[in-house]
């Protein structure tokens, strides 16, 4: 099996659609030896800035000098973004010797059993034997979807974490609050440490509760892991945080990152106290540091273009705030959906701060049609265009924008993948 082999294996898998639950992932990692039991772990779960949090928490247990994993959900451009050990993105002639291992294991659980994987159990499968094969010493897992019946849910962790939680995936995962809530809660293990940015009074009281019952302690981020923010421009967010003796300052923008580094932070002090070397310096470096693509991206200045992976309300509520704070420029919104998010609920927020707006679709089935997403716009302003392709909505945003105007891209990874990859091939090619 060779890379594109795998890929169309692995993607061929996603017609299974969504199948929470634990039994195959169990029995597939039993035939693989087990492989999460070979590297200590940290798991994160919740609704917005869980990839932010990993991705910082990774960044401090590199700098500490540890071998580090870091798994995360779903990529933009390249598959291997989600299974970087050491950061380096998994190889493709590893992916396909993996791919081709875990296959042969499913086929034959498939004559035993009659089960057929899910893309995400086998990709689950894949980075946690690459984790194993490299050595990783520490890994952060960041959850697919929920928690409880997520297949990253076998691993072992030194410490949890739930980011903030709102409405997601309800078809899934329940429809209020506390339902939600509980199925995030549910990776949270006997005795393991808990770290929360949750802020509703119902959703920490299900945290809590869940937590009291596999005695696991608590730290609320904001109650009992203190920050501050010192600033937060177009240069990063300067921002104290604990007992650390010196303020750091993140690259990532938006204020709303600020409770994301403290939120790893915490994480790493609560590895501190198991024994886990985690010093001060290595949580300032780590944090100035990090690196995490499409989140208030800033990938071309002329025009200046911005790159935003929002697909929630709540986070493209936060995103909008921090889009006319730091930029204050009329506006000229890309935006592509996917069916299964709120529409409504992502389009809002931006669509009331935008002057012009280009309704598109990213090449997935999963995508609303453009003309759905245009119609959705319509409700806050007048004549958005329908643009078909991420590629030709960019192009014309570029066409009806003044050079002084702002091009916000978002509304999905998917959107943004397509169009990180279209304006990095552009800028080679010019």
């Amino acid at each position: 099996m060779n890379y594109p082999e795998a890929l169309d294996w692995l993607f061929g898998l996603e017609h299974m659609g969504v199948k929470l639950g634990l039994d195959n992932v169990k029995e597939l990692l039993r035939r693989l030896g087990d492989p999460q039991d070979e590297f200590r772990s940290v798991h994160v779960a919740g609704t917005n800035g869980k990839g932010s949090v990993s991705a910082m928490l990774a960044s401090i247990l590199r700098e500490q000098g540890y071998r580090t994993g870091l798994y995360t959900s779903p990529h933009m451009v390249d598959f291997g973004e989600r299974i970087v050990a050491d950061d380096r993105q998994i190889s493709e002639p590893e992916l396909a010797r993996l791919a081709m291992e875990v296959k042969g294991q499913w086929e034959e659980m498939q004559r035993t059993t009659g089960q057929t994987p899910t893309f995400f159990e086998a990709t689950t499968a894949i980075a946690f034997l690459h984790f194993a094969d490299r050595g990783v010493e520490e890994a952060v897992i960041e959850v697919g979807m929920g928690g409880r019946l997520d297949a990253t849910n076998l691993i072992n962790p030194d410490c949890t974490v739930i980011t903030n939680i709102s409405l997601e995936h309800t078809q899934y995962l329940g429809d209020n609050l506390r339902s939600i809530a509980a199925e995030k809660a549910g990776i949270i293990k006997p005795g393991i440490p808990v770290v929360t940015a949750a802020e509703q009074a119902e959703v920490l009281d299900v945290i809590r509760h869940v937590a009291l019952a596999n005695g696991a302690p608590v730290q609320v981020v904001g109650i009992d892991v203190a920050y501050r923010s010192i600033s937060s421009t177009l240069e990063g967010s300067l921002v104290e945080l604990g007992d650390l003796s010196v303020l750091v300052r993140l690259p990532l923008l938006g204020e709303y990152q600020v409770v994301n580094a403290a939120t790893a932070y915490g994480a790493a002090i609560e590895l501190a106290r198991k024994g886990i070397q985690v010093e001060e310096e290595a949580v300032i470096n780590g944090l100035q540091k990090v690196r995490w693509a499409g989140r208030l991206e800033i990938k071309q200045k002329n025009p200046l273009i911005v790159l935003d992976a929002s697909h929630t309300p709540e986070g493209a509520r936060k995103v909008a705030i921090e889009v006319k704070r730091l930029f204050g420029r009329d506006l000229t919104l890309v935006i592509g959906v996917l069916k299964d998010k709120d529409l409504d609920g992502v389009i809002g927020p931006f669509a009331t701060i935008a002057e012009r707006a280009i309704a598109t679709a990213p090449k997935t089935e999963r995508a609303c049609s453009a003309a759905d997403v245009a119609q959705a716009l319509n409700h806050y302003l007048k004549n958005a265009e329908i643009v078909e392709g991420v590629s030709n909505a960019i192009r014309r945003a570029i066409e009806m924008s003044r050079v002084e105007d702002m091009i916000l891209i978002t509304g999905s990874i998917y959107t943004i993948g397509e169009a990180k990859a279209w304006l990095e091939s552009h800028e080679r090619s010019t």
